[in-house]
């Protein structure tokens, strides 16, 4: 085990369409003994570095105490996992710095305003979202990466946005597809994009931050659709090493999640890089099928590396 991905609670700020961390009831919370018992149990089983989650994990009471006592144990790197609101506020970025926290993950949406509140859910998002950049970026120990979500709505605006955000410090960006999997009651289907129709604009983003000194990693995108010569974009589950721990004692290996599993079709069968793909997730064949996968051949990956990167 390398890193330790720690989800103390799904309370949240912001309704994001299709998301379950919008929850504060009891049993979704853990109490700081519980998060502090993780934090010495991953140590000790070799974890080194810390991924702070949620739901929000900044409006927890303890979240500065968790910064504090991450670094006391000797966590390398503590990555916050955040909507960014609060760090809208200097004095709050400054004591979470002071705590321990190296490296801030930020939700991007779209530099629309329209879109980009709207798949937030709270008018004027994109402009707390600036605000916070500016704020976060003043900490020049601070590693900045972006986390952008997959939708209808947003995917051709990828290469841009990734462009926006590297040159203000952004070093690496990850790419979730828009998940079905926590709908709950309402019908979301169409935010779900195409890939195929995604996958040119994936790799447009990819030269852009590569152009810029920056990486990418696509997380729910089979090796069939994209290049061979562009896998580098893909993402490697297992060799992250990272143990997912979520409230009410829910731990597993990142590669067992839901959001990486997928399903393999007959088309799958002889693919010659299956042993390192992930598969189309479950609730994306329910919407648009499984006719885009195909079975890639030996000769197209001779010569590639289908593993992928490991965010570490």
């Amino acid at each position: 085990m390398k890193w330790l991905e720690l989800s103390p609670g799904f309370a949240c700020n912001l309704q994001c369409p299709g998301c379950y961390s919008c929850s504060a009831a009891d049993r979704d919370q853990m109490d700081w003994p519980e998060v502090l018992r993780w934090l010495q149990s991953a140590r000790r089983q070799g974890a080194r570095h810390l991924w702070l989650s949620g739901g929000e994990p900044t409006l927890r009471k303890d979240f500065l105490s968790t910064l504090r006592a991450a670094k006391q144990l000797g966590y390398q790197r503590i990555k916050v996992q955040t909507n960014g609101l609060l760090f809208t506020y200097p004095q709050f970025a400054q004591k979470a710095v002071d705590a321990g926290m190296t490296e801030v993950n930020l939700l991007v949406k779209s530099r629309d305003p329209a879109v980009h509140d709207a798949l937030m859910q709270r008018p004027g998002a994109l402009a707390l979202l600036d605000q916070a950049v500016a704020v976060l970026g003043a900490f020049p120990q601070l590693r900045l990466e972006g986390d952008f979500l997959l939708t209808q709505r947003n995917f051709r605006e990828l290469p841009e946005l990734v462009t926006h955000y590297a040159g203000l410090g952004f070093r690496h960006f990850n790419i979730w597809l828009f998940s079905l999997a926590d709908q709950g009651d309402a019908d979301l289907r169409a935010e779900v994009p195409r890939l195929t129709d995604a996958v040119p604009y994936l790799l447009k983003a990819l030269a852009n931050a590569e152009a810029l000194g920056a990486t990418l990693v696509s997380l729910n995108t089979p090796h069939c659709l994209i290049p061979s010569n562009a896998w580098r974009l893909q993402f490697d589950a297992a060799g992250m090493g990272l143990l997912v721990v979520n409230p009410g004692g829910h731990a597993f290996m990142l590669e067992q999640s839901t959001f990486e599993l997928g399903t393999y079709t007959g088309a799958c069968a002889t693919c010659a890089v299956r042993a390192n793909c992930h598969g189309l997730r479950k609730d994306y064949i329910a919407v648009h099928g499984d006719g885009e996968l195909r079975a890639v051949t030996a000769q197209e990956a001779a010569g590639h590396d289908a593993r992928g990167q490991t965010l570490d």
